[in-house]
């Protein structure tokens, strides 16, 4: 039986294209079993001739798409660490931060370093960054490198690294604000092949660069956590209350909004509260960082949504809490919701009706057949 698998092909598309492997043993003409003077042969079987031709067919044509001559797959693989650069620092003061970057592939990369602005991100701090814009601060970063320079080529051997150098210089009569940047990698490679002339992969890496210029170590910020809102389990909201079943596990989900002019970073926790304000569930929240006028959503430390169980013990007034407490910053916000067992008791009440509807059944029952025999002997008298 001919087995199939898919298998990388290395040409211009990359396509999945399925290969024909191992032997084939293609059963098509057999002799039945017969008696002999020893006993019972085994079956014998035979591939016509004109299947076998099929089939090295098929092998061959398999094989010439799958390694066309003349082709290679361009893949890449660039690492650059650290990822994430925060930076506070002073007007006229100077810094320098080494990035390595990584070829983990079997040639030569060609890249090219630059420094491309941003003042956006989406709510899971993904940067917008803008090719074509050229504020006048990005000249206070350069490189540091005797052979490499910002916007110019420079190649990384096979299975090597190279150290990039950045510098930033701040002037002394710099603005205080926040400077939002990423250092972007840029790899490409040519296929000279004949066949595909003309073809070209290229990929992108970068680390963002989150710089402050302001006096203080830590700029004062305003930070605003959006509403609470559960998102799983069994619950309705009458008002401001939400009313929970206390055997059904909860998750929530929130964002805090960065309405300062610098960044900040959320640290703080998610805890729910009883009687007295005393804490039943503590989860820590995982640390990123906000940068002005952005929503972030915020994660529990395992970058998930915050989740709660509780338990039968747990009846009435509890408070959903998140708090975020940074070196420039304080926020919190809350939720009312009542837990109560609605499940079991919606469970007691349906089988409270049942029983009563078959005790209801079974004495109207029992009251029809005592005024039948009734009625039959007073027919007999």
């Amino acid at each position: 039986m001919t087995s199939l698998h898919y298998r990388h092909c290395e040409s211009q598309s990359a396509e999945a294209i399925p290969a024909i492997t191992g032997t084939p043993k293609l059963l098509l003409k057999s002799q039945y079993r017969r008696f002999t003077p020893s006993g019972i042969s085994e079956p014998q079987f035979e591939v016509p001739k004109f299947a076998m031709t099929i089939l090295l067919l098929i092998i061959f044509l398999t094989s010439v798409i799958c390694h066309p001559p003349s082709a290679s797959a361009s893949s890449y693989g660039v690492s650059l660490t650290p990822p994430l650069l925060r930076v506070n620092i002073k007007p006229g003061k100077s810094i320098t931060q080494v990035f390595t970057i990584s070829n983990l592939n079997n040639e030569d990369k060609l890249l090219v370093a630059r420094i491309v602005p941003f003042t956006q991100s989406d709510d899971r701090g993904n940067p917008s960054i803008d090719m074509k814009s050229n504020p006048s601060w990005l000249n206070y970063f350069g490189l540091a490198n005797t052979h490499i320079k910002l916007g110019s080529p420079f190649t990384v051997k096979a299975k090597s690294s190279e150290q990039l150098i950045l510098t930033l210089s701040v002037p002394a009569n710099a603005i205080l604000r926040d400077l939002y940047s990423t250092l972007l990698i840029s790899t490409y490679s040519n296929i000279s092949s004949p066949k595909f002339q003309g073809s070209q992969v290229s990929a992108a890496i970068g680390a963002n660069l989150l710089v402050t210029l302001h006096s203080d170590i830590n700029p004062p910020t305003i930070l605003k956590i959006s509403s609470i809102l559960p998102n799983t389990g069994a619950f309705f909201k009458v008002g401001n209350i939400y009313f929970v079943d206390n055997i059904t596990p909860l998750s929530f989900s929130t964002s805090v909004k960065n309405e300062g002019n610098f960044t900040s970073e959320t640290k703080g926790i998610f805890k729910v509260t009883g009687q007295n304000n005393t804490p039943t569930y503590l989860e820590g929240i995982l640390p990123v960082y906000v940068i002005s006028n952005t929503q972030r959503i915020l994660l529990n430390s395992e970058g998930r949504n915050f989740s709660f169980s509780p338990n039968l013990s747990q009846i009435g007034f509890y408070k959903i809490i998140v708090q975020i407490n940074s070196e420039n910053s304080h926020t919190e916000n809350s939720i009312d919701i009542f837990f109560f067992p609605f499940k079991i008791m919606a469970g007691l009440i349906f089988a409270s009706i049942f029983l009563t509807v078959i005790l209801r059944t079974n004495k109207t029952q029992k009251i029809v057949d005592r005024g039948g025999r009734n009625m039959k002997y007073l027919t007999y008298i």
